[in-house]
């Protein structure tokens, strides 16, 4: 599939043996209730953002402790009356932040809600900006874009100095980025002309906008401009706006794909590989739209697996450096590992294409996309697995959309879904 930033952590369980003999190991008793409670308040403790974040990590590597451990909190929030709740500022931030990686949307909104109160009450503006964006993040999922603007518009008109600045930054954007989500192009390209000068930054916005209505030629055109502005822009390095060039130039891909464009995306894609050979996503990205679309399908799949041997050398090498751990060093891109199952299937290698659609899928962040469970059961039904394919169709249609693209995937899953559905039970 086509690379999405995807923020995710590493989960992963392993379950060893001794010998062939030897049974299984004892798998560790679970928590009490009451060394959750313990487990909770003791982050109370945690101030710093580096600890924050290994503390968030750590929990979230054990779902299931993870879910129970939000449940307890919740509760303890919950039963606390009057100015004596449990959690400080800090550890409410990460429950909430918990909660929401577990899809625990009310619990999470609950906990962020409370920091941004907490925050609000002691006018911390570092904090207030902290929960500003823990609500964004939540309710942006959610697609709650008219609860987006409220809370926007709320910060922006909070008295918060220069520390709240970049905050309010974010927000505008987020306000422009949710009425184009909304489907209210205008008042979004209305903002941009009150709110930013004439420049790169503008016409990214309006790109932005453009793609979301649907408008791929003024799209494309928009970010031409930003390429062409990046030159005089002022406060930015030539490293800087190299980056941010072929950032755009990648963006623009993406629209010729949707745009039927497919030669023209190559091209680029292409000259992006020359300047940075070390780069997983430009070879992914190519071999997977060629794959697509039935085009020089051998050279695909050349290019797909040299970004999974690039994706690996780069998680090698961060471990070197030590900024992940091991689990996360194993741990394979799903959105690649879709994309070499997705050419195997064109090339009709279903048993091959099964094996890595199926850990694309196992993936409990990045591989809970509905174009990836598409692939999958695809592969079931050209394997003549049909109850498989059925019960993964059923299930990606739970899935949210990630992109403009997965609105119409929805409806040609539904369609194959009824279709496949009819031949079983004719056959049962």
């Amino acid at each position: 599939m086509l690379t999405l930033p995807i923020r995710s952590l590493a989960v992963a369980a392993v379950i060893g043996f001794l010998s062939v003999a030897a049974v299984a190991a004892p798998v560790p008793a679970a928590p009490t209730d009451e060394q959750l409670k313990e487990q909770a308040l003791k982050l109370n403790d945690l101030t710093e953002l580096k600890r924050m974040d290994e503390a968030l990590k750590k929990i979230l590597k054990d779902k299931p402790a993870a879910k129970r451990l939000i449940a307890v909190a919740a509760k303890m929030h919950a039963d606390a009356k009057g100015k004596d709740k449990p959690f400080k500022f800090g550890a409410a931030l990460i429950l909430g932040k918990v909660a929401h990686n577990l899809k625990k949307f009310d619990v999470a909104e609950t906990f962020f809600k409370f920091c941004d109160e907490t925050a609000t009450k002691v006018e911390n503006p570092v904090r207030m900006a902290q929960s500003f964006e823990a609500l964004i993040d939540l309710y942006w999922e959610q697609k709650k874009y008219d609860t987006v603007t409220e809370l926007c518009e709320r910060l922006l008109a909070t008295d918060g100095g220069k520390e709240l600045e970049p905050a309010k930054m974010y927000a505008v954007e987020k306000m422009i980025q949710g009425k184009a989500r909304s489907g209210d192009p205008d008042t979004a390209l209305k903002l941009i002309d009150q709110v930013y000068k004439k420049g790169w930054y503008s016409e990214n916005m309006r790109g932005y906008v453009f793609r979301e209505s649907g408008k791929l030629e003024k799209a494309l055109e928009a970010y031409g401009k930003v390429i062409e502005s990046l030159d005089d822009a002022a406060g930015l390095d030539k490293d800087q706006k190299e980056r941010f060039k072929r950032n755009t130039r990648y963006i623009m891909t993406g629209i010729l794909v949707e745009n039927k464009e497919l030669d023209k995306a190559a091209d680029i894609l292409k000259e992006l590989m020359k300047e940075d050979p070390e780069n997983a996503t430009y070879p992914n990205d190519l071999g997977f739209v060629w794959a697509d679309h039935d085009k020089n399908l051998e050279e695909s799949e050349k290019l797909i697996r040299k970004a999974l041997d690039l994706d690996k050398a780069a998680r090698e090498k961060l471990l070197k450096e030590k900024k992940i751990d091991q689990e996360t060093a194993d741990k394979q891109n799903a959105a690649y590992l879709d994309s070499l199952g997705w050419v195997l299937f064109k090339m009709k290698k279903y048993k091959e294409a099964k094996k890595y659609l199926l850990e694309a899928s196992k993936d409990d962040d990045e591989g809970q996309h509905l174009e990836i469970w598409d692939h999958l059961a695809d592969t079931h039904m050209a394997l003549g697995e049909k109850k498989e394919a059925i019960e993964v169709w059923q299930k990606a249609l739970r899935l949210a959309d990630v992109s403009s693209r997965d609105k119409a995937r929805r409806k040609a899953i539904t369609e194959k879904l009824t279709k496949a559905g009819g031949k079983v039970r004719k056959e049962d």
